[in-house]
């Protein structure tokens, strides 16, 4: 019993310096005249998007744990209702390089969920809470200083660290992206081992049918945006697809340590989101990878096959038209 508090605070440390780290490697990642022309050159992807998980991921999550999941834990329903109200999947640019996406789209629209979602969550996570469970109290306030101080904040830091120094700014970032990695694994390694009988306890509720549909969902609104608004460019596809993929990981955690700290399957509910979440959308965008790898292999192998037919074999044919 003794370990179970400094395991508590192990988590919560490097879920803090996860959410602080990784934001501070968008903002350096952020370069605002070309961030705002990509934005508006795509306007209507951007704008859909924020439509898809700010009210139609919200309503099908919320609506899941008032109907159908009814059942669960009141602080499970929680944790979904903290990843509802929580969009932009930090890892976009990483995994849109790792799909060969279009990174500059996965940027643009990883940083406008990321705004949002300090406004949004504040204002929709009471309303969605005392939706879930009548005894629970948060205020707009417990749920705001969080984002803004940690999340926000850095972001700005970021921004300001590149237009300061836009050339030591590629440096700091691949030295920071990394260890906001590890800070993350280590965030999740330790939760498992802090609150592994609360895991096991969770399966039993079925719960975890929610965790595992999270990606799927996200991706499948992606795909049917891309698709209706049919977007030919396979790149920025994916990219799309990427970003709306799985919630906001460090916006959830804020969230988690600060209003919700004392509800440890709040905590349980959120990881489990993630980690399913992670290894799906990982999973994706190493097909999509390889997709796109033996397309352009097949490509390759037309054009040396048509820089290699012999010029007399095309006159040839001619002579033979003629």
């Amino acid at each position: 019993m003794t370990t179970l508090p400094t395991a508590v605070v192990v988590v919560n440390g490097f879920g803090l310096l996860f959410a602080i780290l990784n934001t501070f490697a968008l903002g350096l990642r952020l370069p605002f005249g070309r961030l705002l022309a990509r934005f508006f050159a795509q306007w209507q992807i951007a704008v859909w998007v924020l439509v898809i998980n700010f009210i139609i991921i919200p309503l099908l999550f919320i609506g899941y744990v008032l109907t159908i999941a009814s059942s669960i834990p009141s602080e499970i329903k929680v944790g979904f209702c903290v990843a509802a109200l929580c969009a932009g999947m930090p890892f976009a640019p990483l995994l849109a390089r790792v799909a060969r996406a279009d990174v500059a789209t996965a940027t643009s629209l990883l940083a406008a969920l990321t705004v949002v979602t300090v406004i949004v969550a504040p204002l929709g996570l009471p309303l969605a809470v005392a939706a879930v469970d009548s005894q629970l109290r948060v205020s707009t306030w417990d749920v705001a200083w969080p984002l803004l101080l940690f999340l926000l904040l850095p972001l700005a830091l970021g921004c300001l660290f590149r237009v300061r120094w836009p050339d030591l700014a590629p440096h700091v970032r691949r030295w920071v992206s990394p260890f906001a990695i590890l800070c993350l694994l280590l965030n999740m390694n330790f939760t498992f081992y802090a609150f592994w009988n609360l895991f096991v306890q969770t399966w039993e509720t079925h719960s975890y049918l929610a965790a595992i549909a999270d990606p799927f969902i996200g991706l499948g609104c992606g795909f049917l945006l891309v698709t209706i608004l049919r977007v030919k460019d396979v790149r920025v596809r994916h990219a799309t697809e990427t970003t709306t993929a799985i919630r906001n990981i460090a916006a959830m955690l804020l969230v988690v340590i600060f209003p919700f700290g004392a509800y440890p399957l709040v905590t349980v509910s959120i990881t489990a989101l993630n980690t399913f979440g992670i290894v799906v959308v990982l999973i994706f965008a190493l097909e999509w990878r390889h997709a796109l790898s033996r397309s352009g292999a097949r490509a390759k192998t037309k054009a040396k096959t048509k820089e290699e037919t012999p010029p007399d074999t095309a006159m040839g044919a001619a002579s033979a038209t003629g």
